[in-house]
């Protein structure tokens, strides 16, 4: 006898929506295996890279990685390594130093005016979210292990040293900088030694506050005009979409274990967001994720690495401290290939291999630092993205617009983009599988 979801609800004397119970399907439907979705993760490196020691010297797939990059060469069939990239965005960027024209568009590739209100374009990640529509318990995460810094030229051009991520025009998603604080982003209620029914107390205590805000809100609609009814429906979708990030508890199958330590110096920071953000992606908390190990103009000194200058003053000092710069250099670009390694060893779901389905851009906001090059980016690409992208070269460019190389990852993740920002027009087929 056919079970239909009509006459099941009927006997139960209510029109109630159900679940897809397994013994409702058809026989010939088996569940279909597990499959591995696209992920994008942005490893954002500050104050430029010294093109000597972090360039290959020669294009193709046989090429040295040197010294500042050599971190990444258990990864070297994995990635593709770029170099000249025009960051046009950056030149064209209005009344503003070049820290901030180089970090707050290297995601947007729009040139904004510092002199009237942040007016950013969409950046990269965000574009995803709005076109991909991810069913993810976070549409995106925005975490950093930035300390505080002077601004480039005055106080407004902070957020565009600060942050990557941008939703629009205004809307500049800055970064979490604590661990812990990222840790109970992601498993809220999940407190060390907190049971299933106290997690699940505070989950229904917050959805009982956000249905009473929203309930005022609908009451008030029939009294304001077409353009605030507008407004309420954004608002309204906002409250929804933080009742799905502060309810919906995490996947049963994924444990957040110990949370991070409050104070933690500046590598186990570091260390602490990639193991956050292995587990976000691992978890399907997440798809597209943005990390700025330190803030555009860091001035962060190293000494953990027998570097001891300010970063931002060490570019600017010359023969004389350049083995302190590569040294910073190095460890950065080391700390992402630790990241890496994560990936690689992590099994998602499907039990593939969360660098293979995942998308790593590894970009400096600038070229040369010590004259403040936005003409020659060099950004890294690793991973497959589940068998489209096609790495295992290194890539050397002539003043390729920055924007392409977007364009081009748009079309990995299944999108068409006529343009992006102020010169995305192209594919660059020879990164795409």
């Amino acid at each position: 006898m056919s079970l239909s979801r009509r006459r099941f609800l009927g006997g139960a004397g209510a029109l109630v929506a159900l679940p897809a119970f397994e013994s409702l399907w058809p026989r010939r439907a088996a569940a279909a295996a597990p499959t591995s979705p696209d992920r994008l993760l942005v490893y954002f490196l500050p104050n430029g890279r010294t093109p000597a020691t972090w360039v290959p010297a020669a294009a193709g797939t046989s090429y040295t990685l040197p010294l500042a990059s050599s971190g990444l060469n258990p990864f070297k069939s994995q990635l593709t390594f770029m170099s000249g990239f025009d960051h046009r965005a950056a030149r064209e960027a209005a009344a503003i130093a070049d820290h901030a024209k180089g970090t707050g568009p290297v995601l947007t590739n729009f040139a904004f005016n510092a002199n009237t209100p942040l007016n950013n374009g969409i950046s990269f990640d965000q574009l995803l979210v709005r076109e991909l529509k991810p069913t993810t318990r976070f549409a995106s995460l925005q975490w950093g292990a930035g300390q505080p810094a002077p601004c480039d030229f005055g106080p407004s051009t902070c957020t565009y040293t600060q942050c990557i991520s941008w939703k629009g025009a205004g809307e500049p998603l800055g970064p979490v900088t604590s661990p812990l604080t990222a840790f109970n982003q992601l498993f809220a209620g999940s407190g060390e030694g907190a049971t299933e029914a106290e997690r699940a107390r505070r989950r229904g205590s917050l959805k009982s506050v956000l249905d009473t805000v929203s309930g005022e809100a609908k009451s008030l609609k029939g009294q304001l005009s077409k353009g605030d009814g507008v407004r309420l429906d954004e608002y309204l979708s906002s409250v929804r979409e933080l009742e799905l990030r502060l309810t919906t508890p995490p996947s049963s199958t994924c444990t957040p274990g110990q949370a991070p330590a409050a104070s933690l110096d500046y590598p186990s920071q570091v260390r602490a967001f990639h193991d956050l953000m292995v587990l976000a992606l691992q978890c399907d908390l997440s798809r597209y994720v943005t990390f700025m190990i330190e803030y555009g103009l860091s001035g962060r000194s190293h000494p953990f690495v027998q570097s001891y200058g300010g970063h931002h003053a060490l570019t600017h000092g010359g023969a004389a401290v350049l083995d302190q710069l590569v040294r910073l250099e190095k460890w950065q670009c080391d700390m992402g290939a630790e990241l890496l390694g994560k990936l690689k060893a992590a099994k998602d779901a499907s039990g593939a291999s969360l660098l293979d389905s995942t998308a790593v851009l590894m970009i400096p906001d600038m070229g040369d630092p010590s004259v403040h090059d936005h003409e020659n980016l060099a950004p890294v690409l690793v991973g497959t993205l589940n068998g489209k992208l096609k790495p295992g070269k290194a890539v050397r460019y002539a003043k390729e617009p920055l924007g392409n190389l977007y364009v081009s990852l748009a079309k990995a993740f299944g999108l068409t983009l006529p343009r992006f920002g102020v010169d995305g027009v192209k594919v660059l087929g020879e990164l795409l599988a």
